[in-house]
C-alpha cells in the first residue's frame, strides 16, 4: 500500500512539472474561444470527487465540430482544472453532443487517462442555457462538474 502511494505521489510530482507547459495551450484556445450560445464557448466552474473530496476550480472551452475530420456531433471540451489550488492540468475530450427538443443539450464521452490515474473516464452531462452539468467515473474516481457559460 504505502509503495503503490509513493509511486503515485511520485507519478503526480513528474506529472506537475510537465503539465504547466499544457496551460499554454489551453490559455491560448481560452483567449480565442467566442461568445456563443449552445454549447460552444467558455465555462467556469468546479469539480468535485464524490470518491475522495478533493475538489477544485474547473475551466472549459467547447469547440464547434470541425465537418472535414469530425462528425457533426462530436465537439471537443478542452478542460483545465486545479487541486488544491497550486496544481493544475488541462486535457481534451471529444463528447458526442445531441440537441434534445426543449433546447438541451446531453453530450457524453471518454478519455484515457494514466492507469495510475483512474485509466479510462467516462463523461455525462447536460448543457442548458448557461449551466454545464456532468458526471465522470473512472475505476478509481467518480464525481461531479459544474460550470456557468463566461458572457
Amino acid at each position: 500500500m504505502k509503495r503503490a502511494l509513493l509511486l503515485r505521489l511520485a507519478l503526480g510530482l513528474i506529472l506537475t512539472s510537465i503539465l504547466p507547459s499544457c496551460g499554454f495551450a489551453f490559455r491560448s484556445a481560452w483567449k480565442k474561444a467566442p461568445v456563443t450560445s449552445g454549447v460552444e464557448g467558455k465555462w467556469v466552474g468546479s469539480w468535485l470527487s464524490e470518491a475522495s473530496g478533493h475538489h477544485g476550480e474547473l475551466r472549459c472551452v467547447v469547440a464547434a465540430p470541425d465537418p472535414k475530420t469530425t462528425k457533426t456531433t462530436s465537439h471537443e471540451f478542452f478542460y483545465h482544472a486545479t487541486w488544491k489550488k497550486i496544481l493544475s492540468g488541462s486535457y481534451k475530450a471529444v463528447h458526442t453532443v445531441k440537441n434534445q427538443k426543449d433546447g438541451t443539450y446531453v453530450f457524453k464521452g471518454e478519455h484515457k487517462m494514466p492507469d495510475w490515474a483512474g485509466g479510462l473516464y467516462h463523461y455525462q452531462g447536460t448543457i442548458k442555457g448557461d449551466n454545464f452539468s456532468a458526471c465522470y467515473e473512472s475505476a478509481m474516481d467518480k464525481g461531479t462538474y459544474t460550470m456557468k457559460r463566461v458572457r
